[in-house]
């Protein structure tokens, strides 16, 4: 069971103690998103929390595909692995903000268009990792003799994340990644930033057979992004009162998804196992805000 940790950069000082807390709290990985004007540059940050940690994995959670080039990607990804002396996690996405495409004066590609580019783009940036010279000529991504002689990536392979909620991403994301990352998440609503729930067991039951189904022979790690988490003795009101901002659970499903994690420690330590066994998920990302709490249940867990 690994737990890993996504947050922001806030200011120097700060950031770096952060990354030193999460290490001494036993989290497993590091991750930065990678959102333009919403949060930090994550390679930028992602070294820096390098330079004072010596355990903990650092990576990505997850590169807006739609966003880089993959000679670009290849190189941060290495320089990355390099600065932490090989514990770079590349993870990546197909994008799902509107503002992130309009506001650099681009179209925002449709649904199909933004996968088909992740898989392009993580081709060739593994291919490139690995040390090959390129040449692709694809329907998003072109390139023309590429190679990465510098920096060399420690770790060969670097381990690879695919995270999503859609059908083909998940099927992806089975027959190639080290692990697939499940983010409960379907349809981007009006605000670009919020979505839809898939937060029912009928539906996650749905997705993970899918994944078992596309990995065939492969057993990938099976990872959730958790939305929520909250220790407390009534977990019953504490779920009531998230339902009010999701209109696509009940109480009862926000108390059975792996997505939300509301009770107390003795409570969450039995829910997440029964997660593992129910479904395999052996990994949990939790946000930055909620580190505390986390770090409780980690403990709980790693103390059995």
């Amino acid at each position: 069971m690994t737990f890993s940790i996504t947050a922001d950069a806030v200011g120097v000082g700060e950031w770096t103690e952060f990354a030193r807390q999460c290490e001494r709290d036993g989290f497993d990985v590091l991750m930065v998103p990678d959102h333009p004007a919403s949060f930090a540059a994550p390679f930028v940050a992602l070294a820096a929390a390098a330079a004072v940690t010596e355990r903990i994995r650092l990576g990505t959670n997850v590169v807006n595909a739609g966003m880089w080039e993959p000679l670009l990607l290849a190189s941060e990804v290495a320089t990355l692995d390099v600065l932490s002396s090989g514990r770079a996690l590349f993870g990546i996405g197909a994008g799902h903000n509107p503002a992130e495409w309009l506001t650099q004066g681009r179209a925002y590609p449709s649904a199909a268009d933004r996968v088909a580019r992740m898989i392009e783009l993580t081709e060739v940036t593994r291919r490139l990792l690995a040390g090959e010279t390129v040449t692709f000529d694809g329907t998003h991504v072109q390139v023309r003799d590429a190679v990465l002689p510098r920096p060399r990536p420690v770790q060969d392979p670097i381990p690879l994340l695919v995270g999503g909620s859609g059908t083909r991403v998940l099927r992806y994301a089975a027959a190639t990644a080290d692990t697939v990352g499940f983010s409960g998440l379907g349809r981007t609503l009006a605000d670009g930033r919020s979505h839809e729930t898939r937060w029912r067991r009928d539906q996650i039951d749905a997705q993970v057979e899918l994944v078992r189904s596309a990995a065939a022979d492969r057993d990938p790690a099976m990872e959730v992004l958790v939305q929520h988490v909250e220790i407390t003795d009534d977990a019953e009101a504490a779920a009531d009162r998230l339902r009010a901002d999701i209109t696509d659970a009940s109480v009862e499903d926000l108390l059975a998804a792996p997505y939300v994690l509301i009770g107390t420690v003795e409570d969450l330590v039995a829910e997440v196992r029964d997660h593992e066994k129910r479904w395999g998920f052996t990994r949990y990302v939790v946000r930055g805000p909620v580190r505390e709490q986390a770090a409780a249940l980690l403990a709980a867990l790693r103390s059995q």
